[in-house]
């Protein structure tokens, strides 16, 4: 991937330069897992006890850089996140020439249906059913044995958006998705790629139709999710889960193995205990459920 100096990188994304000007970064990474040779983002406090031991080089603000002690170099920006989308937008024009010029790797028995695409640098497992108009971007790893069903869309970018005044600047994601052995993904389902990292499905699970699955969400093994689920991005799923349809979460929660969640139920805060939830009241006539809604109120 190209490189950047400290100072190049600075001056575009609109940073000042603390630490060593012709310092060369390589990529931008996850602030938890950043090499030395990479730089990565801090946008608050809650991020600094998991910021990786030895990162080469910090976006951040100027109080924040002052309680870092794992580097020395810093672009000084008001707004990391905004800093971090532009910054991944330099890595993207490599990453997606890196992956073009990586054949895709099929094992054997490999069944692919009609107008299916596999793109560059994917490895597809032994035994694995791709039906007709699956789309498969880069950076995607499907188990052996496994289903995916028409229309299904895998490796696409998050939706991923950092405020610019009254406008929008687009996140580049960077990262991969990684299915595990014996999973099904049915018709017309999404699973994004990460942004800088993978987003991963374990061995087992089954989704059923219009699942959309968002960028960096780890899906534990054996779960299952009905028909319109959508998980928001970052959330963790544990083992042997159950999601009834058209369930739904906030971003950046973890739910633990062997939970149960009933049909349309919002899920808004981390699920630590194992168990059944739901979040929705019966149905009832409208009229009752008017009288109902006006008691919550009172």
């Amino acid at each position: 991937m190209e490189s950047f100096t400290l100072d190049k990188l600075a001056k575009t994304i609109g940073g000042d330069v603390v630490g060593v000007k012709d310092f060369l970064i390589g990529s931008i990474e996850d602030s938890s897992i950043c090499s030395e040779s990479g730089i990565c983002y801090l946008k608050d406090k809650n991020y600094l006890q998991k910021l990786s031991t030895k990162p080469g080089a910090v976006i951040t603000t100027k109080e924040l850089s002052e309680q870092v002690h794992q580097t020395n170099n810093f672009i000084i920006v008001d707004d990391p996140y905004l800093a971090y989308a532009k910054t991944s937008q330099l890595f993207s024009e490599s990453y997606h020439s890196k992956n073009k010029k990586i054949e895709a790797v099929l094992g054997e028995n490999v069944q692919i249906g009609k107008n299916t695409v596999i793109n560059g640098n994917c490895v597809i497992g032994d035994n694995v059913i791709l039906h007709d108009n699956v789309s498969i971007y880069s950076c995607t790893k499907i188990g052996s044995n496994s289903i995916i069903h028409s229309g299904t869309v895998i490796g696409s970018d998050g939706f991923g958006f950092a405020p610019d005044g009254n406008s929008w600047e687009k996140i580049a994601h960077l990262g991969g998705v990684e299915i595990g052995s014996n999973v099904e993904i049915g018709a017309n389902s999404v699973i994004d790629r990460g942004a800088l990292g993978n987003t991963k499905i374990g061995d087992g699970v089954k989704m059923d139709n219009h699942i959309h699955i968002a960028h960096n969400v780890s899906v534990g093994e054996n779960t299952a999710m009905a028909g319109m689920v959508g998980i928001a991005g970052s959330v963790k799923i544990g083992k042997n889960c159950k999601f009834g349809g058209q369930v739904g979460t906030v971003d950046h929660i973890e739910i633990a193995d062997d939970v149960t969640v009933l049909a349309k139920t919002l899920v808004t805060k981390s699920l630590t205990e194992p168990g059944a939830y739901s979040g929705v009241m019966p149905i009832q006539k409208h009229k009752d459920s008017l009288k109902f809604a006006a008691k919550l109120k009172k």
